[in-house]
Formats: C-alpha cells, sequence, structure tokens
C-alpha cells in the first residue's frame, strides 16, 4: 500500500509538474545529461559520443542511471539511483539526485525502453532548457520524442540534426 501511495504521489508530481523550464534552450549547448535505465545501458558508447559531437567537457556532461537494487556496473561512472530512492511522498531522498535536479543544463536526454515512473519525474523535475527522450510514453514531460525506439544510433544521429537546427 506505501508503494502504491508514493508511485500515486510521484505521478501527480509528473502531471502537475510545468514543462516551461526556467532555463532558456540557447546555442551552443554548454552542458548536457543522459538519463537511461539499467535496460538500456548497451546504448552508453553511443550515448556518450554525443558529448563528442556536442564539444562538451567531461564535467558539463552528465550521465545517470536508475538500475535495479543489487544491479552492478563496476565500469559505469556516474550517478546511479534506485526505484527506492523514491520516498513515500513522491520525491527522491536520494541527496546526490536532489542536488542535480537544482542544477541547470542546456539538453536533457533521457534514452529508455520501457515507461520508467522515476526516470519520468526525474526527467520532469530537471531544470533544462531542451528535453529529449526516445519513448513517446514521455511526452508529457519532453519537448522533443524522437520515436527510434530502442535504436540508439539512429536516435543520437536524429538529434544532432535536430540541434542543428537551432
Amino acid at each position: 500500500m506505501i508503494k502504491g501511495l508514493k508511485r500515486s504521489l510521484a505521478k501527480r508530481r509528473i502531471s502537475n509538474s510545468n514543462r516551461d523550464s526556467s532555463v532558456e534552450f540557447k546555442m551552443p549547448i554548454t552542458s548536457a545529461a543522459v538519463l537511461l535505465n539499467s535496460d538500456n545501458i548497451m546504448a552508453l558508447p553511443v550515448l556518450l559520443k554525443l558529448k563528442q559531437e556536442l564539444n562538451l567537457k567531461n564535467s558539463d556532461f552528465k550521465v545517470l542511471l536508475l538500475k535495479k537494487k543489487g544491479e552492478n556496473f563496476p565500469e559505469f561512472d556516474g550517478l546511479t539511483f534506485v526505484e527506492e530512492d523514491l520516498n513515500i511522498i513522491g520525491n527522491f531522498n536520494n541527496k546526490e539526485l536532489l542536488e542535480f535536479t537544482k542544477n541547470n543544463i542546456d539538453l536533457l536526454i533521457t534514452f529508455a525502453g520501457e515507461y520508467n515512473l522515476e526516470l519520468n519525474l526525474l526527467t520532469a523535475t530537471c531544470n533544462a532548457g531542451l528535453k529529449v527522450g526516445n519513448n513517446p510514453k514521455y511526452e508529457k514531460t519532453l519537448d522533443v520524442v524522437i520515436n527510434s525506439g530502442d535504436e540508439v544510433e539512429l536516435f543520437a544521429s536524429e538529434l544532432i540534426k535536430i540541434l542543428k537546427q537551432f
């Protein structure tokens, strides 16, 4: 029952979130972040190449991974979080995650196969100038949806094409 309550409150936070960010999107992009779940960890090498495409330093390009409790990715060098980081009132209780959501970033990329409440909540609560993702189920929290499914190469190339339009 408690799990249902916190998920319900998180959904309400998502629906009440204002997609208009306090961060104005501008070019050139000076900061970016990638959100993905552990089911899509194989997409990471392609998504990391975007850092070079966008001419960003390591410090200006963050990667956050939602993993299942007990999963271990020793080669992953970024912030990880789990479903249990969602507290009873539908907020994150992970200190690093909360700090991340306070930062202003130019570009937020959410790459996820299946719909995931925690990724959607994180997408909704981030201060980003432009929020882009591959899953139409996240369209309420995204500015742009690239319908590429799990094809990460297609997603990355379409994203670069879109960014060149600005």
